[in-house]
């Protein structure tokens, strides 16, 4: 599978690798700013049940088409919880510890909303920091919003779409480094996307699945009147 690497040459994958150091699974060591383990007691049938959830942000998502290229502009960045999660499964199969490489996911452009701003603010903002392209709020269109990880968190995911060309390109984005971020920057033509979304090796998120899904169809619909 090939992508075009060429909007964040500075957030390659193998550059982020040789950011990253030992990584360990540890129990919590306090309360996160994120996110907060609770327990719903409720009643069904007369009998009193138990749901262990985790209380987390809502977020955006976006769908970021680049209109010169043809693409999907998806981000892809290392994700600890999906590098605990391979390696448990090798501890379990009796393999040895895997790569850093295989925390890595390709996602959309996304975010969670942790500010006093509308929506369409902080999917602009997204935008910028991630992936280095400035556009007008009015430019940033609303989807859909979906209930993302119905069995643990229950927030909401707000998707919004987005179309940019290199007019609009003021930085290489790549996301805030003072804050962990490590962004790189991917074009997936829209022609390539059966071959990207088959590929069961290539770790891809559940929203971007759907952004490619949606944005085939928007384009092919467009493309029939």
């Amino acid at each position: 599978m090939s992508f075009s690497k060429e909007h964040n040459p500075g957030g390659l994958m193998e550059a982020t690798l040789k950011r990253l150091g030992e990584v360990d699974i540890v129990p919590s060591p306090g309360e996160s700013k994120f996110v907060h383990p609770q327990t719903v007691m409720y009643h069904l049938d007369g009998r009193k049940r138990r749901w262990d959830m985790v209380a987390a942000h809502s977020s955006v998502g976006i769908i970021l088409y680049h209109k010169q290229l043809h693409s999907l502009l998806m981000v892809r960045q290392f994700r600890p919880a999906v590098y605990a999660s391979r390696w448990k499964e090798a501890r379990e199969e009796g393999r040895p510890q895997p790569p850093l490489s295989a925390g890595f996911t390709f996602e959309l452009c996304a975010g969670i909303i942790d500010k006093s701003k509308s929506l369409e603010d902080i999917a602009r903002e997204e935008v910028e920091e991630e992936c280095g392209f400035v556009v007008p709020v009015e430019a940033v269109r609303p989807v859909t919003m979906y209930v993302s990880s119905t069995g643990i968190s229950g927030a909401k995911h707000h998707m919004f779409c987005v179309d940019v060309d290199d007019s609009m390109r003021t930085s290489s984005g790549g996301g805030l480094q003072d804050t962990g971020e490590a962004i790189e920057v991917l074009a997936l033509p829209l022609d390539t996307a059966q071959a990207f979304m088959d590929d069961h090796s290539l770790f891809k998120s559940a929203g971007l699945l759907f952004g490619l899904l949606w944005l085939r169809t928007e384009k092919a619909l467009a493309g029939a009147t």
